[in-house]
């Protein structure tokens, strides 16, 4: 996807988020997102969207949409194995016999999501104003971005939204779903697009600043290569902070011993005091914004 040369406001006279927080791939690495997420809260960065993918999505969702505080993602995650996982893979796929036994071996998978259900992109918790989710669509082989907030429809509940960009192809099956009058096979995008950066920039979410969160997902061949980061870097200047958490060594799929613990300091340590300082800088602007100033002005990469 080429970069943006000036994403449009969601409506006008509505001015677009000031600060983005864009939650890329990562499967079971995806407590490294809960941690940043918890740093970037208690240093008091206002985060006006979020925008995420697969695991990036659904941390996404469980903060802005069900209102789960960092704390208690990775608490939860602590709960989660890789037998529970395979289980509720399992159980996705319908199959005579094996799916129901299957889905009560899910540990607290089913519960954890549970609390999606009576969600909505509607309302929205901590301060958030926007939630987009990235799909991808299998039949038309295009990505689908999920998104909503208070007064913005979205084409889906945020529950369907996260089991489409969590379904990893040939562990879950796609989400089939009817938008816009068109079929849809909803995916996991994280093969073509593991960190959405760009779509935190375009509209419909419109972002002033972006702090992009990437957890090293290799099989992003577009995304994988540093001539693509480089080039979205510049373009972007000062308007975009990547941050990338020490992630070695621990598992996407299936979690290890002790990898929650490394992944949630890994996450803390990346919200460095430079990092902070370039994010700080964004705030007496976004401070003007809020106040008036800046809202017919338009930013881009």
């Amino acid at each position: 996807m080429p970069l943006p040369a000036a994403p449009t406001l969601l409506s006008p006279g509505t001015p677009g988020p000031g600060i983005a927080l864009v939650l890329g791939a990562g499967g079971a690495r995806g407590v490294a997102h809960a941690a940043v997420l918890g740093r970037l809260r208690a240093e008091r960065i206002p985060i006006d969207a979020i925008v995420g993918c697969s695991v990036g999505a659904l941390v996404g969702a469980m903060h802005a949409a069900v209102g789960m505080s960092p704390e208690e993602m990775i608490a939860a995650s602590r709960l989660l194995t890789p037998a529970a996982l395979f289980n509720f893979a399992l159980s996705r796929w319908s199959l005579p016999v094996l799916s129901k036994p299957a889905l009560g071996r899910s540990g607290a998978i089913p519960g954890f999501l549970e609390r999606l259900e009576s969600s909505s992109f509607d309302r929205l918790h901590h301060g958030v104003r926007r939630l987009g989710v990235l799909t991808y669509d299998l039949l038309h082989r295009e990505e689908v971005l999920v998104h909503g907030g208070s007064g913005v429809p979205a084409a889906l509940t945020p529950l369907d939204a996260i089991k489409a960009s969590a379904a990893i192809p040939g562990l879950f099956p796609p989400l089939r779903a009817s938008i816009g009058g068109r079929r849809r096979r909803l995916a996991d995008p994280g093969f073509f697009t593991a960190v959405p950066v760009e779509r935190a920039f375009a509209t419909p979410i419109g972002a002033l600043r972006v702090i992009a969160v990437d957890l090293s997902i290799r099989v992003c061949v577009r995304q994988a290569r540093r001539g693509y980061w480089r080039h979205l870097e510049l373009a972007c200047g000062d308007r975009l902070v990547t941050l990338r958490p020490d992630v070695r060594g621990c598992g996407t799929i299936f979690s290890r011993p002790g990898d929650v613990d490394r992944l949630v300091a890994a996450g803390e340590a990346v919200v460095s005091d430079a990092a902070l300082a370039r994010i700080r800088s964004w705030i007496p602007r976004e401070a003007a914004r809020r106040a008036g100033f800046l809202d017919t002005l338009r930013y881009g990469c």
